[in-house]
């Protein structure tokens, strides 16, 4: 009878033990729980929330606004950086009306479509760039200039070729290696650069094709110089879809049908 209490004594301490121990783990791991709670609480009350604006993209002219729902939206810019007045920062648009920017020329644009009262004219709703600098008087461009305009524009982008690749600005090996090849073969000198050219300009979207939209690059910065560009480009879009494919350009820039590749 002896034994026998002292050894329900002795397991009820066992049992007391054991319990003990688990509220400790049970404890342990709910302060464990608890402190991790904690610290996320506390990295989420550190860590801004993301602007719905940082990955969405406006046109030109126009800047995303966070709604009243938190949701992002396009809107015209409310108003374009100031600049210092150098006479290069001015546009001119295809209305022979000048610009004090780009951006004023676009913010107008996107007002006069969405007809605000802010807008200054409304035919300005289709208003676009045509080239960089103050509208002015530009020569003529004759029937004798277009139909030295291939050459002229072939020998124009082997030289553009040459200086990108002394800056390293290529940006492709392939290139750098097709516009040695033309250093050494005249027949490829007026080849290679007409091809990169067509390549650079297909970027938005990258479709094998240019629009007149995807133009403005390279005819906004050479127009007040030589004013056949706009004209003899467009006009390399022979079949009037809108869109210049590698065939089109090559053969509108003087190049035979077997030099005619796809390099994009």
């Amino acid at each position: 009878m002896r034994y026998a209490l002292v050894a329900c004594l002795l397991l009820l301490a066992a049992t007391a033990f054991v319990d003990a121990k688990k509220k400790k783990v049970a404890d342990d791991e709910l302060g464990e729980l608890l402190d991790n709670i904690d610290a996320d609480e506390e990295k989420k009350s550190v860590e801004p929330a993301k602007n719905p604006c940082e990955d969405h993209q406006c046109g030109w002219g126009k800047e995303c606004v966070v709604g009243k729902k938190g949701e992002p939206t396009c809107e015209c810019i409310s108003k374009c950086p100031e600049l210092d007045g150098n006479p290069m920062d001015k546009v001119c648009a295809n209305n022979n009306q000048t610009f004090t920017s780009l951006c004023d020329l676009y913010r107008e644009r996107c007002l006069c479509k969405r007809k605000s009262k802010e807008c200054e004219k409304a035919t300005n709703a289709k208003v676009h760039l045509e080239y960089l600098g103050e509208c002015k008087k530009l020569d003529e461009c004759t029937e004798e200039h277009m139909a030295q305009f291939p050459e002229r524009m072939a020998d124009w982008l082997f030289q553009v070729m040459k200086e990108l690749k002394k800056r390293r600005e290529l940006h492709k090996l392939e290139w750098e290696e097709l516009l040695s090849e033309a250093e050494n073969d005249d027949e490829k000198k007026h080849v290679y650069p007409v091809i990169w050219k067509f390549c650079e300009l297909d970027t938005k979207p990258h479709d094998k094709s240019v629009s007149h939209h995807e133009l403005i690059p390279i005819t906004a910065p050479v127009i007040p110089m030589e004013s056949c560009i706009k004209p003899f480009l467009e006009g390399c879009d022979a079949n009037n879809d809108g869109n210049i494919s590698i065939k089109e350009w090559g053969k509108c820039l003087g190049l035979k049908e077997g030099e005619i590749q796809e390099r994009c």
